[in-house]
C-alpha cells in the first residue's frame, strides 16, 4: 500500500482517478499480490491527513485565483522531530572558504543573515553559549557573538 501511494502521489505524475482505477485493474489482471482498491487508498490518504495534519491550505484571492499554501513553520517541526531527518538537517550556515553548494553556505546567511533567523546558542563540549551574551575566550580576552557557523 505504501509504495503504491508513494507512486500516485508523487508531484511529478498527476494521476486521476479513473487512471488510478486502470492502473490497478492492470495489476490485477497480470494477478499481481494484494493490489489495493481506490477506496482503500483514499480511506487510507484520509486516516493518515487525520494523524498527521494536512499542511496545504486552500485561500482564495479577492480575484477568485485559487492558491495552496502550506505551514513551512508545521513542516521543519515535523522533520526536527523525525530521527531519520533530524541528523540531516544543518542547523548553522558554512563557511567553506568560497565554496558554495547549498543555500546554508551562502554569504548573505553566514555574515549578513537577518538576526531574528539565526541559530540563537551552540553547544560546545555540553556547554551551551548564546548570541549577543559576553563569553570569555580561552587567552582571556572577551567578545560577544552575534552569529555561530561552522568551520568547514
Amino acid at each position: 500500500l505504501f509504495l503504491t501511494d508513494l507512486l500516485l502521489t508523487s508531484p511529478c505524475l498527476r494521476f486521476s482517478d479513473a487512471q488510478i482505477s486502470a492502473m490497478l485493474r492492470w495489476a490485477k489482471a497480470l494477478h499481481a499480490r494484494d493490489v489495493p482498491t481506490l477506496y482503500t487508498i483514499k480511506k487510507m490518504r484520509q486516516d493518515l491527513r487525520r494523524l498527521v495534519g494536512d499542511p496545504t491550505k486552500k485561500v482564495v484571492s479577492f480575484s477568485g485565483n485559487i492558491f495552496y499554501i502550506n505551514d513551512i513553520g508545521a513542516a521543519v517541526a515535523k522533520d526536527y522531530a523525525n530521527p531519520l531527518t533530524r541528523f540531516a538537517m544543518s542547523d548553522f550556515p558554512e563557511d567553506r572558504g568560497g565554496y558554495m553548494s547549498e543555500a546554508q553556505h551562502g554569504f548573505k546567511m553566514l555574515r549578513d543573515g537577518p538576526e531574528g533567523i539565526v541559530t540563537p546558542a551552540v553547544r560546545v563540549e555540553g556547554k551551551i553559549f548564546f548570541t549577543q551574551e559576553l563569553l570569555q575566550r580561552s587567552d582571556t580576552s572577551y567578545f560577544i557573538p552575534e552569529r555561530f557557523f561552522v568551520d568547514r
